[in-house]
């Protein structure tokens, strides 16, 4: 089990949470995690002691403690998932994409069958990526081809030189 402390000051060091816990018991690990983009503080710690009965005493003894003018708030941590106020990430709604409700590309409340054809389900727009649409065919029938070795002045060929 460990021990989270809450509403830490960013320029607390580790030594700070340690001078708290000490006076306590054995810290046997105490770790101040960081931003994995600025790598600057969260402003929570994270600390281990020896024996569970020392970290309810501390937990009680330090909750409310001021440390640099903040009071911490200190309680056992929570194993990660159990965070309580549910999943962070996905849900509907909102965003690139989102449901039914709002954000760019949302909003659509006809299914999806209406778009047949369309493999993008753009409304308006072809696809044009494959070379073998009838088409392209008429394109390519339009267009003006020479052979290789033919010049078209008297139609020569520069293998008859």
């Amino acid at each position: 089990m460990s021990i989270f402390v809450g509403n830490l000051p960013f320029r607390a060091e580790r030594e700070d949470v340690l001078q708290l816990f000490t006076p306590f018991g054995e810290v046997i690990n105490c770790s101040l995690p960081l931003e994995r983009d600025t790598g600057r503080k969260r402003g929570f710690a994270f600390v281990e002691m020896a024996d569970e009965t020392i970290e309810s005493k501390a937990i009680e003894g330090l909750q409310g403690t001021e440390l640099m003018g903040r009071p911490l708030r200190i309680n056992k941590a929570e194993p990660r998932g159990n965070g309580g106020g549910g999943p962070r990430r996905g849900g509907r709604g909102g965003g690139y994409g989102g449901g039914n409700s709002g954000g760019y590309g949302g909003g659509n409340s006809e299914p999806s069958s209406t778009y047949t054809n369309k493999s993008s389900g753009a409304e308006g727009w072809e696809d044009r990526s494959y070379g073998s649409s009838s088409e392209n065919s008429e394109y390519e029938s339009g267009r003006s081809r020479r052979r290789r070795g033919v010049s078209n002045e008297g139609g020569i060929s520069n293998e008859d030189n």
